[in-house]
């Protein structure tokens, strides 16, 4: 076969022409007369090509000799495969030579081929060929060598492809098991597409199920005493995956429908066709995602909730609690997956319900009714903050539109940005443990959480430096030891932090020894002593400004978070949902999930909302969402400068309206400035919308939505607000 990419030329009287022979021109052919047979004279397209673009003299001398072009590329071709030929004896005559002499011909280069074949290892020469044979192709056999049978099995060890990672595990498969409901793990496993890169799986790789049936009975049993309630009603299950927690809560429940919501039916099919095949059985498997708006409406509806009534958002009966439905979603993935303007779908998803709550929409038309959300648990922050620090709007307004807000079940791991002091921890754990004893729940043997095993006198790190000194032992023995430097950094590390939170926690006391001078001069009549108790704290709190102005930024910044965490738990009514919480929550280990990720477990319970907030319908309650909106980009801001930037005039307004602000009983302060707005408490936030809705001078409630980024407005002056 003659290379394509060989070239020849064609001299003629005129000029000198190129002809490149494409692939599909040589391929087919063996032989020179072949080759004759097709460059005939006769053939007007090559005198065409070769006669393009010349002079008409040239062009009829050109004519006037084919048979001069017609030999010019026999003698073209003939060269060419006498070359090829040529090379091809030399090449049979070199290994010929080489086996005479008794040195392995070389072996020619091969393609990476995947780890998963095996290669013989033998040094044995091959045999010496007593035929000519033909040169091959780079990355086949070598001379003389067996032509390996493809359906033979090799027990020789593998070699790794050179293109491969130097560390790639072995291709670990996994067979599908003859009924997927009996090995729900290794069903997912074989549908995930085993672990090695490059594997096809049926469904989405990132999305996480609970497998284990203690785990769904353990929580069912925390969930009895208020689940009762919910006996035979309709159950919406939103994204059941392996159906494992569906199974449990179905038979719990024994609801009258269970609609199933799964749009993955390809990789969990297998899964739920056993549950909604079985005789009697009131499932209902839907091929849709509830997480799309459009399809969970098209669900709502009497064809799939005959038993259940919509009801309008002026009829008092949807402010009721309605538990004769009962909505469970899974929305864990695992690395958590971002949509559009939300880092996480999951966040988004209970956002939006929590929306549906105050707007009455979705399945909140109904009535308000109760939700089982599992969620990724290095999410959970998000949704119960554990610290001030982690508080966002989202939480803010669940505390609005939601009665209880609880983790039942997680690995009670604090995954927030920062940690709190661990007394704090240990006093908010004493009173829901106390909280239960009075209920009298019991925790689970084998489930307390981190916490209660701190409480009982276990050795638990809970705290940052604690945590530190725990990763520092394990790193000592291997890094340390060996490097004296990194011991020392080490070291080093942990003095500085240790240093940081005792400052930062004889700051916070003093503080709070101010604090305490202030409730006095609020609590104590006009008088002489009240008047100099007044001077002594503004004294006290200017000497203590200039203290904390003296140390480091991060200092300043532990000292700030320090105090807020302790004034938001030592209220009369806490600050956060977290330390209101009436049950602790029961650990959940990682292998009772696939992938091996833990999840967490929220109950949430919605309420209606407070009257102010539910009047004027969604005008007031679009000032709350402007005012959080605005004050909770910068959570740790001070009131004033939030104020001052809310609105023109908006400061000296709220100020002179707002006194809940600044009494320091009701979590207050007497300078606004010491005040974050991450601190305003639910009071304070509806004191505020009272007094927006009084101010003559408040701006529009387009300008409002405008600020927020949620309205449109026409050439016509017509206002459309997105939902």
């Amino acid at each position: 076969m003659v290379p394509s990419s060989l070239m020849f030329r064609v001299f003629t009287a005129s000029r000198q022409a190129h002809l490149r022979p494409g692939k599909s021109f040589l391929r087919s052919f063996h032989n020179t007369a072949t080759l004759r047979s097709i460059v005939k004279p006769a053939s007007g397209d090559l005198t065409a090509d070769l006669t393009r673009d010349k002079p008409e003299e040239t062009i009829l001398s050109t004519v006037a000799e084919p048979p001069s072009i017609t030999q010019a590329i026999e003698e073209a071709v003939d060269d060419i495969l006498k070359a090829a030929k040529t090379r091809a004896t030399k090449a049979k005559k070199k290994v010929l030579r080489a086996a005479e002499d008794g040195v392995p011909p070389k072996k020619p280069r091969k393609k990476a081929i995947p780890s998963a074949v095996a290669h013989s290892d033998s040094t044995s020469l091959p045999p010496v060929p007593d035929s000519p044979t033909k040169p091959q192709k780079q990355g086949g056999r070598g001379p003389g060598q067996p032509k390996k049978d493809p359906n033979s099995i090799t027990t020789e060890p593998e070699k790794e492809s050179k293109s491969a990672p130097a560390e790639r595990k072995k291709f670990l498969g996994h067979t599908r098991p003859e009924e997927p409901r009996n090995d729900i793990t290794e069903y997912l496993r074989w549908g995930y597409g085993g672990n090695w890169q490059g594997a096809k799986p049926l469904g989405d790789r990132r999305r996480m199920n609970i497998v284990s049936e203690d785990a769904c009975d353990a929580v069912l049993a925390r969930l009895k005493p208020s689940l009762e309630r919910h006996m035979g009603c309709d159950i919406l299950d939103i994204n059941p995956g392996a159906g494992v927690w569906s199974a449990k809560l179905h038979d719990f429940l024994k609801p009258r429908t269970h609609i199933l919501l799964e749009p993955d039916t390809k990789m969990y099919g297998p899964l739920l066709d056993p549950l909604v095949m079985a005789p009697n059985s009131t499932y209902k498997l839907v091929p849709k995602s509830g997480l799309v708006w459009g399809h969970l409406e098209g669900v709502l509806s009497q064809e799939y909730l005959p038993l259940q009534t919509a009801r309008k958002r002026d009829d008092p009966r949807v402010e009721e609690r309605n538990d004769t439905l009962l909505v469970t979603a899974n929305l864990g993935y695992s690395p958590k997956k971002p949509y559009k303007g939300f880092t996480s779908l999951a966040q988004m998803v209970i956002y939006q319900f929590m929306g549906a709550v105050t707007a009455h929409s979705l399945f909140q038309k109904y009535g308000l009714v109760r939700m089982l959300v599992w969620i990724n648990d290095e999410e959970k922050h998000n949704i119960l903050p554990r610290t001030i620090g982690d508080r966002r709007k989202a939480s803010v307004e669940a505390g609005f539109a939601c009665e209880k807000v609880e983790e039942v079940a997680s690995s009670t791991v604090h995954m927030g940005h920062g940690l709190r002091e661990p007394e704090l921890d240990l006093q908010s754990g004493r009173e829901v443990l106390q909280r239960m004893a009075n209920s009298g729940i019991q925790i689970p043997e084998g489930r307390e959480s981190i916490l209660v095993q701190q409480l009982n006198g276990a050795d638990v790190p809970n705290s940052r430096i604690q945590r530190f000194q725990a990763v520092s032992s394990k790193e000592e023995t291997a890094a340390a030891i060996d490097d004296p430097q990194k011991e020392k950094m080490r070291q080093n590390r942990l003095k500085s932090r240790l240093a940081g939170e005792a400052l930062s926690a004889s700051v916070c006391d003093t503080y709070e020894d101010i604090l305490k001078t202030a409730k006095v001069i609020h609590d104590s009549p006009d008088s002489e002593e009240q008047r100099a108790y007044h001077a002594d704290f503004w004294e006290r709190l200017r000497h203590w400004e200039m203290d904390v102005s003296k140390l480091s930024r991060t200092n300043r910044h532990h000292v700030q978070a320090g105090c807020d965490n302790r004034l938001a738990i030592r209220r009369d009514q806490p600050l956060l949902l977290w330390d209101r919480r009436e049950i602790e929550p029961i650990r959940l280990d990682k292998h009772e999930f696939f992938p091996a990720r833990t999840m967490c477990l929220f109950d949430i319970q919605p309420k209606t909302l407070i009257p102010i907030l539910r009047d004027n319908y969604p005008n007031n309650y679009d000032i709350l969402e402007f005012l959080l909106g605005s004050f909770y980009t910068l959570p740790s801001q001070s009131v004033r400068n939030g104020l001052i930037g809310l609105w023109p005039g908006a400061y000296e307004w709220i100020d002179a309206e707002c006194p809940s602000l600044k009494d320091i009983r009701k979590g207050g302060h007497p300078d606004l400035n010491h005040l974050t707005v991450r601190m305003l408490s639910d009071e304070m936030m509806v004191e505020m919308v009272d007094a927006w809705l009084r101010w003559p001078f408040k701006p529009t409630r387009y300008q409002m939505l405008s600020r927020m980024g949620s309205a449109t407005h026409d050439a016509a002056g017509v206002m459309e607000v997105d939902d």
